[in-house]
C-alpha cells in the first residue's frame, strides 16, 4: 500500500512537472518566433488581438507559428521528461540488468531528480515568464497606463461639438491605406539593406503633389502607441485619436466598438457621403468590420462577400485572401458604381501584399532586387501608380481627392536589420487634387492619427480652430500636439490612464 503511493506521488509529480515544463517551453518558444516575425514586438498589440476578432488571420502566418511553437515545444517537453523518468531510477531494475545504466543514472543523480523536479520545472517556468516579461516590457506597459493622465481629456476635440462646413459641391474622397508603407523604402540614408529607392513611382508622386514632412527632405509621420498595427492605424486616421488596449476589460469583440467617439465616418455619413470599405482580407478579423459599420455605416467588400456574391471562387485564397492585383481590379468596379450613384462618396482601401514576412510576391513582380520583400514593395509602387493614373482618366476625377498613407511602420525584422540607429521611420503620405493649399509641408511634427482632420481638409472642408481629436489639420499652421509636446512626452501621455478615454469612448457616458 505504501509503496502504491509512492508510485501515484511520483506519477502526480511527474504529470504536474510535464505540466509546467510544457507551458513554459511554450512561452519561451512563442517569444522566439514573435521576436523573429516582428521587428518589435507591442504588447498593445498582443492584448489587441487576444480581445479581438481573430477570424481571416493569415493561415500561413498563423499555421507557421502554431506547428514551430508546437513542434519545438512539445518536442522539447517530451525530451525532458523522457530524461526525467531515465535519471530519476524508474527504469532502474530493468537498466541494472545492462551496461547502458551506468550512462543514465547514479543513486546520488535519482535521488536529485526525485526530489527536484518540481522546483526545477517550477522555476524554468518562473524564468520564461521573467524573460517574456522582459523582452515585451510588460512591467513598463503596466506602470505606465496605471498612471492616471488628464492630458487627453484636456486636448480632445470632440468632432460632434465642432463646427465642421462642407463645400457647396461636396468633393468624393478616396483614400488608399498603404500596407506598412513607410518612407525608410526610399530612402537609402537609413542603411542597411535599404540599397535604392524601391518605391520609385510613389516618391513621384510624393514629390509632384502634397506631403507631408518631419524634415526638409524626406519623411511623414510618427507612429505613437496604440497606432502601430493595421485594426489600430485604420481606428487612429480616421478617429483622431489612438487605440487603449486595457489590460483588464473591454474586448473589441463586441457589437459596440468605441459607442462614444466621432470618426471621420460618421462626420461623412452625416454629411450624406456613399461608404465603401474594400479589403483584400475578411473584415472580421481584429473587428474591423464592427468599427467601420458602426462608425459610418460603410458598405463592405472583403473576402466573405464577394464569395457570397460569386465574384470569388469560395476555394480561393492566398496571401491574407487575394492579392493587390484583384484588390485594385474590384477597386475600380467599386469606383464606378459608386461614380454613377447621387452625392459624394468616400471610397477606402487597403493593400495586403506588402505586409510582413517578405510580403506577397505576385506576378506582376520582378525579380530586380536580392530580397523578395524589395521586389514586393517595387511592385506594389507600380500598382499603385497605375491605379492613381487610371483614377485620374475617370470623369469623377475632377471633383476627387486621392490619399495615399501608409497605415503604420513595417514589422519585417530582417529587412530593418543594421539600418542606422539614429534614423527616424516615418510613414509615408501623400495628397493628390484637393483644393486646399498648405501652409507649409515640410518640418511638420505629426502622428498618423492628424490625418483625420487633415482628410476633411483635403476635401475643402473648413474647420473651426483646425483640430480634431487629438489631431490637428497640417494644411493649416496651427501646432500639433507632437510639435507642442514633443514626441517622447507625447507618446508617455498618450498611453497612461484615461479615465475620460475609458468612460466618454469605451462606455459613451
Amino acid at each position: 500500500m505504501e509503496e502504491s503511493k509512492i508510485t501515484k506521488k511520483r506519477i502526480a509529480a511527474l504529470i504536474c512537472s510535464g505540466v509546467m515544463i510544457l507551458a513554459a517551453n511554450l512561452l519561451f518558444f512563442l517569444l522566439i518566433w514573435l521576436l523573429n516575425r516582428y521587428d518589435k514586438v507591442q504588447f498593445d498589440q498582443i492584448l489587441y488581438q487576444l480581445k479581438s476578432s481573430s477570424i481571416g488571420t493569415n493561415r500561413d502566418l498563423s499555421t507557421g507559428a502554431a506547428f514551430r511553437v508546437g513542434f519545438f515545444g512539445i518536442g522539447l517537453t517530451a525530451i525532458e521528461v523522457l530524461l526525467y523518468v531515465l535519471l530519476s531510477g524508474n527504469f532502474k531494475e530493468k537498466l541494472k540488468k545492462s551496461r547502458a545504466y551506468i550512462k543514465y543514472t547514479s543513486t546520488r543523480v535519482c535521488a536529485f531528480f526525485k526530489k527536484s523536479v518540481l522546483p526545477i520545472t517550477g522555476a524554468f517556468l518562473v524564468l520564461s515568464l521573467v524573460f517574456f516579461i522582459i523582452k515585451l516590457d510588460i512591467v513598463a506597459y503596466v506602470s505606465t497606463t496605471s498612471t492616471r493622465s488628464n492630458f487627453i481629456e484636456e486636448h480632445y476635440v470632440n468632432p460632434s461639438d465642432a463646427n465642421i462646413s462642407f463645400p457647396e459641391e461636396k468633393r468624393n474622397l478616396i483614400y488608399i491605406f498603404l500596407e506598412s508603407m513607410e518612407n525608410t523604402f526610399a530612402d537609402t540614408s537609413a542603411g542597411g539593406l535599404i540599397t535604392d529607392n524601391f518605391i520609385p513611382e510613389l516618391t513621384n508622386l510624393r514629390d509632384e503633389n502634397i506631403s507631408f514632412s518631419n524634415t526638409d527632405g524626406i519623411g511623414g509621420a510618427y507612429s505613437y502607441a496604440g497606432t502601430t498595427w493595421t485594426a489600430a492605424a485604420l481606428f487612429a486616421q480616421t478617429s483622431g485619436t489612438i487605440i487603449k488596449v486595457p489590460i483588464f476589460g473591454q474586448d473589441y469583440g463586441d457589437e459596440d466598438y468605441m459607442p462614444g467617439i466621432t470618426t471621420l465616418g460618421d462626420i461623412l455619413e452625416d454629411a450624406g457621403y456613399r461608404q465603401t470599405l474594400l479589403f483584400g482580407s475578411d473584415a472580421r478579423f481584429a473587428c474591423r468590420d464592427n468599427y467601420f459599420t458602426e462608425h459610418g455605416n460603410y458598405e463592405i467588400i472583403d473576402t466573405v462577400s464577394l464569395k457570397n456574391e460569386d465574384r470569388l471562387p469560395d476555394d480561393y485564397s492566398v496571401w491574407w485572401g487575394f492579392e493587390d492585383m484583384k484588390l485594385f481590379d474590384y477597386a475600380k468596379e467599386e469606383l464606378t458604381r459608386l461614380s454613377e450613384l447621387d452625392g459624394p462618396f468616400n471610397f477606402t482601401m487597403l493593400t495586403a501584399d506588402t505586409h510582413f514576412p517578405d510580403g506577397y510576391e505576385c506576378e506582376l513582380c520582378g525579380n530586380d532586387y536580392a530580397e523578395q520583400y524589395s521586389n514586393v514593395l517595387a511592385c506594389s509602387s507600380k500598382q499603385v501608380s497605375e491605379f492613381v493614373d487610371w483614377i485620374k482618366e475617370q470623369p469623377f476625377y475632377e471633383n476627387t481627392t486621392i490619399i495615399l498613407s501608409g497605415d503604420h511602420l513595417t514589422m519585417d525584422p530582417e529587412f530593418l536589420v543594421d539600418i542606422n540607429e539614429d534614423y527616424v521611420r516615418t510613414s509615408y503620405n501623400c495628397i493628390i487634387n484637393s483644393p486646399t493649399t498648405p501652409a507649409k509641408t515640410k518640418n511638420r511634427l505629426f502622428g498618423t492619427y492628424d490625418m483625420m482632420p487633415t482628410t476633411l481638409a483635403a476635401i475643402g472642408a473648413t474647420i473651426e480652430g483646425d483640430r480634431l481629436g487629438l489631431g490637428t489639420n497640417l494644411f493649416s499652421d496651427k501646432q500639433t500636439l507632437t510639435e507642442e509636446y514633443g514626441f517622447d512626452f507625447l507618446n508617455e501621455e498618450l498611453q497612461k490612464k484615461s479615465i475620460y478615454y475609458n468612460e466618454k469612448f469605451y462606455e459613451n457616458k
